[in-house]
């Protein structure tokens, strides 16, 4: 499994809880335990946010990570500090915006957001553990695929969500990830165990044979 590969998700009942002019702050309803439109489960007991709380980092658009064929990296697509915990069973993201002094596109996307024409996030994570199809002894969907850790790296501000084919591909692509890494550990002991013995090398020995040899005239 690749876990540098990073996944987007957006939340397909955006929730703007929370907003404050003065703080220049809104908490979203990042995500839930619901099943997504695209067929997946992020479970919130499974979400780390460690790393999140060590760089807080809110963009536009998932535009934060720099990697762009199409633009030079703009530290302005960066606009904002964001904290992130669980609360009733969802996770929640107080965004605080940059000031218009410091950052204009930030101030922009903050109003959008008190005038309604914007009103939702996407969380960018990483997958930290296996997930599993859903068990229907335990109550879950079997068409579902539910993660089994993630680990928060990104919130944005997005205009609409991501494409969904393109996600259903790359679920595709990281359960096959996993199914590769599974296999490569169920392999490598049974590998180890028929590995044949190296060769012993004996010609430092009988070179040292020779001399002795020699030196006694046998």
């Amino acid at each position: 499994m690749d876990e540098t590969k990073i996944i987007r998700r957006f939340n397909d009942a955006p929730e703007i809880r929370k907003v404050d002019e003065e703080k220049r702050t809104v908490e979203f309803v990042a995500s839930d335990s619901s099943v997504d439109s695209y067929g997946t489960v992020l479970p919130v007991d499974k979400w780390d946010l460690k790393r999140y709380e060590n760089n807080g980092i809110v963009g536009y658009m998932h535009d934060v990570y720099g990697d762009s064929w199409t633009k030079s990296a703009d530290p302005d697509d960066v606009i904002g500090k964001g904290v992130a915990f669980i609360e009733d069973d969802k996770l929640i993201v107080r965004i605080t915006f940059e000031p218009k002094e410091l950052n204009a596109k930030a101030d922009k996307i903050f109003r959008k957001l008190q005038f309604g024409s914007l009103h939702a996030v996407s969380v960018g994570f990483r997958a930290t553990k296996k997930g599993h199809m859903g068990d229907e002894e335990r109550g879950e969907d079997p068409n579902v695929y539910y993660y089994g850790g993630m680990e928060l790296l990104e919130v944005s501000v997005v205009n609409i969500p991501s494409n969904a084919n393109a996600l259903k591909r790359a679920l595709e692509e990281e359960r096959a990830g996993w199914d590769v890494e599974e296999e490569k550990e169920i392999r490598k002991p049974e590998e180890e165990a028929q590995a044949p013995e190296p060769e012993a090398d004996y010609t430092s020995t009988i070179a040292r044979a020779r001399a002795l040899l020699a030196k006694n005239n046998i």
